[in-house]
Order: C-alpha cells, then sequence, then structure tokens
C-alpha cells in the first residue's frame, strides 16, 4: 500500500518512482524565496511610485503640511537620498516630478540635488550647484525673492572689490586700469575673477545641461584666459571678455539650439539672478544676427554696466556672443 494522504514525504525520498536529489531541491526553494521577495520589493515600488505621483508637480516643506506627510516615505524608500540628506541635512523644500526623479533644494546655500530613479535600484544622485533658474522659478515668490537678494548683494559686494582692485592697480601703475592691466587672478566682468567664472560655468545649470566640463588655461597679456569646446560650441574667458562661438552653416538662417544654451550659460556667469531677463532681452538681436547670411548685422548693446556684441561672421562660418567691461 502507498504512504497516507497526510504523510511527508522526505527530502530526498523517492517521489514517483524516482529519488528527487536534496540540491535541487534546495535550489528550486532559493529561486521561489528570490522571486517572491522581488514580486514584494517590486509591488512596494510601484506603491512608492503611485503615492509619490499625488504629490508631484508642487514644492513641499519637508517640516510641515503635505510635505512633512510625505518626505518620511521618500527618505525610506531612497537609501541614496537618505545618505545625502544624512550628510548635508534636512532641505528646506522637495520637488517631486514624476516616479523617476526629484529635486532637494537648500534655499539658505543656494544649493540644490537632483535624484534619478530606477525600479528597485538606489536613485542616481546630481549636485547641480547653485540652483538652476528653470528650478527656482518653482518654489515659493518670497523665497525665490530671498535668493534672488541673496545673489544680488553677492554680485554687489564683488564689483565693489573689482573697483576697489581696479583702482589700487590704477594707482600703483600711474595710469588707468584697462581689462589688459589687471594682474592675473585679478577681478573681472562684473566683479567675478576668471577662475570664478569658469567654475560657475562648470557647474549645472539645469538637469539637461551638464555644464562645460574641459577648460585649457593660458597666459594672455592681461592674466590668465580659459577656453573650452562642447560640440560646435567654443567658449572664451579671459580679462577682456567672455565670449561664445557657434559653428554656424552657411545656408542656415535660423538660432540652433546650441547658440540658444550657449548664450544662456555665458549670461548666468555673469549676470547671476538676472540671467533670464538678460538672456531674453538678447535673444530677439541674437536671432536678427543668425538670419543675416551678408554678415553684415551685428550689435553692440550697454546692459547692466556690460557690453554685449552679438554679430554672424559669415566668412568664418560662425556666430559670436560676447560680453565685455
Amino acid at each position: 500500500m502507498g504512504a497516507p494522504d497526510d504523510e511527508l514525504v522526505r527530502p530526498g525520498a523517492p517521489v514517483g518512482g524516482r529519488r528527487q536529489p536534496l540540491a535541487s531541491q534546495r535550489a528550486i526553494l532559493r529561486i521561489a524565496c528570490v522571486l517572491a521577495l522581488g514580486l514584494v520589493l517590486g509591488c512596494a515600488a510601484i506603491d512608492h511610485g503611485y503615492k509619490a505621483q499625488q504629490y508631484a508637480g508642487v514644492p513641499l516643506s519637508p517640516a510641515k503640511g503635505r510635505g512633512a506627510e510625505r518626505w518620511p516615505d521618500e527618505l525610506k524608500q531612497d537609501e541614496t537620498l537618505a545618505s545625502y540628506v544624512g550628510q548635508h541635512g534636512r532641505p528646506d523644500f522637495f520637488y517631486i516630478v514624476d516616479r523617476q526623479k526629484l529635486y532637494v533644494f537648500y534655499t539658505d546655500t543656494d544649493q540644490a540635488a537632483m535624484f534619478e530613479r530606477v525600479l528597485m535600484e538606489p536613485s542616481q544622485l546630481t549636485e547641480l550647484g547653485r540652483i538652476p533658474g528653470s528650478l527656482l522659478k518653482l518654489l515659493p515668490d518670497a523665497t525665490r525673492q530671498q535668493v534672488e537678494a541673496r545673489r544680488a548683494n553677492e554680485q554687489r559686494r564683488a564689483q565693489t572689490q573689482a573697483r576697489h582692485t581696479r583702482a589700487k592697480i590704477a594707482r600703483s601703475s600711474g595710469r588707468s586700469a584697462s581689462p589688459a592691466a589687471l594682474a592675473p587672478g585679478g577681478a573681472y566682468i562684473g566683479g567675478f575673477e576668471v577662475s570664478e567664472i569658469v567654475a560657475r560655468m562648470r557647474a549645472p545649470r539645469t538637469a539637461a545641461d551638464p555644464g562645460v566640463a574641459d577648460w585649457r588655461e593660458s597666459r594672455t597679456r592681461g592674466g590668465v584666459a580659459y577656453t573650452a569646446r562642447a560640440g560646435r560650441t567654443q567658449y572664451e574667458v579671459s580679462p577682456d571678455r567672455i565670449a561664445c562661438t557657434v559653428g554656424l552653416p552657411a545656408s542656415r538662417a535660423d538660432l540652433p539650439g546650441s547658440a540658444r544654451l550657449a548664450i544662456g550659460r555665458v549670461n548666468d556667469a555673469i549676470f547671476a539672478a538676472k540671467a533670464d531677463a538678460v538672456t531674453d532681452q538678447m535673444m530677439g538681436l541674437a536671432e536678427r544676427a543668425a538670419a543675416d547670411r551678408t554678415g553684415r548685422t551685428t550689435f553692440a548693446q550697454r546692459v547692466a554696466g556690460r557690453t554685449i556684441r552679438i554679430g554672424r561672421r559669415v566668412d568664418t562660418g560662425v556666430f559670436v556672443y560676447s560680453i565685455h567691461p
């Protein structure tokens, strides 16, 4: 007679006339456990993503309101975010874009970071440096105005320091200080030093703009100059100008996206909180210069104490945008 229905079959005992290897049974059990765990984690991640959508689209404070309600779950589900917050402290705001992306903002120090998520994996961190203008607009008006005011104060202090530096050089040289007379590392357009402008251009501006990473340093009559290339765009930062030069085929009569991006980068490095307004003001002139394939249209306009020059050189096939003292 066979074994009773309720009798357990011992591991390795014959089943259906054949003996099941014990190692095979353990392997099957491990696979089943892994699949079950994956199912649980996957369901948790999907549930987390679904709930995150309910808080997306608006900046939230992790200390109050709906943000305080949601923030602990974000930390619990994202070990990269939890580690970053452990090192830098709780942010002033966080912003859920969708299930895959979240930003945090430290408004007192004007810093931002982005976290990009993949199902069941730790998120990828990108530190954005200063809060990009496109993201600053998302924050509450009062907070945005405070950040912009601090940036404006920093720039005014830098300008004051620049004037003092120029005056000191003028007194020591016995003549008016021109940009070429500035000592290496001396002040530059808007009060920023050449090296500081390069550092500002290295930093990512938005999630889609990683900044300009690779710069070459060289000596010039006025001090130190830097150049960099990103695609068809050449950047130059020197004691007498900051410029971008974009390749423009003779057949093209519109402003390419690479030129728009370069103009934004250059303005952001010089005009700080006013960069978006200056870019909007200059874009019409830039489009007019690019549309003229004769190479005879150029513009020079004084903006916020600096001269901006825009032109197209058909003979060399480039569009030039530069800022001068």
